[in-house]
């Protein structure tokens, strides 16, 4: 009896020992924040070295995506079966249809135009190769969803393409002939296929080989 209160022995005992537990809990909860931010694996992802870097890289992609131009050249594989046996009238139906199309598969600032021959001729700027031979893949799949009942339901038009990209002050002739010859070698491989002028390029540019040694 000291303080008027009498508190058993073993709950004094019990009371000190879970203040004690609650003072380390709170030590240790305390240094825990410090602790991690000293180890956390991200705690630089948002620096302005890194994000200097991000953005530097952000900018320079955009810069060559912004003067690039990229050229495709298609041309239907059943041409010879549009030529034969149908009127004019006709054909020019099924072309506008196809160009209809290929229109609407494409990029709203690309242009898109017929060519002599039963062909098509799409201009994208701001497109490198890459982008260019992805739009020719979406078109030749798009192509292939067309049914004419002229033609019969399980005959699919397929197109070859031949793609050229470079710079945009690049002259158009250049790059219009470039995507003519990747659309003949598109051709001749085979029907439904896609060629990069820079494919065939790697072949025609290679150097011509060292003089032998063991020549007389």
């Amino acid at each position: 009896m000291v303080t008027g209160i009498d508190v058993p022995l073993e709950a004094a005992i019990a009371g000190w020992l879970a203040a004690l537990v609650l003072g380390v809990f709170i030590g240790r909860a305390w240094k825990i924040p410090r602790h991690t931010s000293l180890s956390d694996p991200l705690s630089g992802l948002f620096s302005p070295e890194t994000l200097e870097t991000a953005i530097e890289s952000t900018r320079r992609r955009t810069g060559d995506r912004a003067s690039a131009r990229a050229v495709l050249h298609a041309r239907l594989d059943q041409i010879a079966m549009l030529r034969s046996g149908r009127n004019a009238e006709a054909r020019e139906a099924v072309l506008d249809h196809v160009a209809a199309v290929m229109k609407a598969s494409i990029r709203r600032d690309d242009r898109l135009a017929r060519v002599a021959g039963d062909g098509f001729t799409i201009v994208m700027s701001g497109a490198d190769e890459r982008a260019a031979k992805s739009a020719a893949d979406r078109l030749r799949r798009a192509l292939a969803q067309i049914r004419l009942p002229q033609f019969g339901s399980d005959n699919a038009f397929t197109a070859s393409f031949g793609v050229a990209a470079g710079r945009a002050d690049e002259m158009g002739d250049t790059l219009m002939r470039r995507a003519l010859a990747a659309l003949d070698a598109a051709q001749k491989a085979e029907s439904d296929h896609v060629v990069a002028a820079s494919e065939i390029e790697e072949v025609i540019y290679l150097p011509a080989p060292e003089p032998s040694t063991n020549a007389a």
